[in-house]
């Protein structure tokens, strides 16, 4: 795979957001309904043959599933389809930050943001859950975080209960369904699971996003698989003092051994969190999104920690190929291409000649394509980074003049879809 491959005869790949040994992760753009896309593939041939026919219909299922689910929480499938010996899932490609990056930076994340990203998990679950669906591998890798702060729950390839052949086969082999660092211990010792698999799942995330750590350290998958199985539960206060009793003792039940003495549901447990939140904590103020989307357990993390400063010939290749774009009117996929760049040079110098001429692109590519509270949103951080010292001031008031032009054009949509407005 390769940027601008064309697959399906509608979407062409525009960079690559993750790869690993089954397949890799592109963002794309879908030419008949101009919108930017993640594709996902399954590269069969890159699949021991004695595992593909599970692979594949792990994958298959992946796509069935996650479209069955509607949610906010979940991203949307677009299409499922071949390209040559590959298989390939269409979803929507999610802005964010992935949790396992956000805990490997912060390492505690405050009490009130854990508890805001759990309850949110929560209400997928109880989604998933009501349509009769178990996730079972419940991971920091597979929750997201978009820049607003809302929460994607991605990979559902392992949901549904295998039949028992396909049971026997990959327990026989060592490979549990699941992450060792997370699973039940039902799920550890392959019994049949339900919901309260998902619940133990979470309990590992929360208790990771807490102390820094998952609940259970160990060298090797069967070790810790049975330290989720034998090992007694671990108190969180023992790891960290703020942590109020009340959310201790619920992250002691979520963790129990036996599914039974484990929260009711999952919408028990984010009634129970609520108490808990705290809005001014979240994460959209601290992370620019870098866009990802489903991962796949046998896979490596599709999305490593922040890469490092793209070099000045990177970011004028990637301004190059957006303007490429824009010229053939592709404007939201250059606009994606100049925000990949961002995301990959960081913000560590806004006002550098060449990051600033990306961002005025980038803003004046939003205002072509019609996202004009987007372009007013980057036209006025634009000028609020120009006008202090070692700004632009001249450019500083051009793009105060284009936020305004985009106010105008927004208000002209509000007003002419609400005739009672016009007077």
């Amino acid at each position: 795979m390769q940027a601008r491959d064309r697959i399906g005869d509608r979407y062409e790949l525009t960079y690559p957001i993750g790869r690993g040994g089954m397949g890799q992760v592109w963002a794309g753009y879908d030419e008949r309904l101009d919108r930017p896309v993640a594709v996902k593939f399954l590269r069969q041939m890159d699949v021991p043959e004695d595992e593909r026919e599970v692979a594949v219909k792990r994958f298959r299922r992946e796509a069935r599933v996650t479209a069955r689910l509607d949610h906010s929480g979940v991203p949307v499938v677009h299409d499922l389809g071949e390209h040559g010996q590959d298989l390939y899932i269409v979803m929507q490609l999610v802005p964010g930050v992935v949790l396992a990056d956000l805990i490997a930076e912060q390492e505690e994340l405050p009490v009130g943001q854990a508890a805001s990203i759990a309850a949110q998990v929560c209400s997928v679950l109880a989604a998933a859950h009501d349509a009769s669906l178990v996730h079972r591998d419940l991971k920091p890798q597979n929750v997201m975080i978009t820049p607003t702060g809302v929460v994607k729950v991605l990979d559902f390839g392992v949901t549904a209960l295998l039949g028992p052949a396909e049971m026997s086969r990959l327990t026989a082999t060592g490979r549990t369904l699941g992450t060792p660092a997370y699973i039940a211990p039902e799920q550890a010792s392959a019994e049949p699971v339900g919901p309260a698999a998902d619940l133990y799942g979470l309990g590992c995330i929360l208790f990771e996003m807490l102390a820094g750590k998952p609940p259970y350290e160990a060298k090797n998958a069967p070790d810790m698989l049975r330290r989720h199985m034998q090992s007694p539960v671990p108190i969180i206060t023992e790891y960290r003092s703020d942590v109020p009793d009340d959310l201790a003792h619920l992250l002691f039940c979520l963790l129990a051994k036996n599914p039974t003495d484990r929260p009711a549901s999952a919408t028990e447990v984010e009634q129970l969190l609520m108490p808990f939140l705290d809005e001014t904590s979240g994460p959209a103020a601290r992370m620019w999104g870098r866009a990802t989307e489903v991962s796949d357990p046998a896979w490596k993390p599709t999305v490593a920690p922040a890469p490092p400063l793209a070099q000045n010939q990177e970011l004028a290749e990637y301004r190059e190929r957006a303007q490429e774009l824009a010229e053939n009117e592709r404007f939201l996929q250059a606009a994606e291409v100049l925000e990949h760049a961002l995301r990959s040079a960081q913000s560590d110098r806004p006002l550098d000649p060449q990051i600033i001429v990306l961002r005025v692109d980038l803003a004046n590519l939003r205002m072509l394509a019609g996202d004009y509270r987007g372009a007013q949103h980057d036209f006025e951080e634009l000028a609020q980074d120009l006008s202090g010292p070692g700004g632009d001031a001249e450019l500083a008031q051009h793009c105060r003049q284009q936020a305004l032009a985009c106010m105008v054009e927004l208000a002209g949509a509000s007003h002419a879809g609400n005739p009672s407005l016009t007077g």
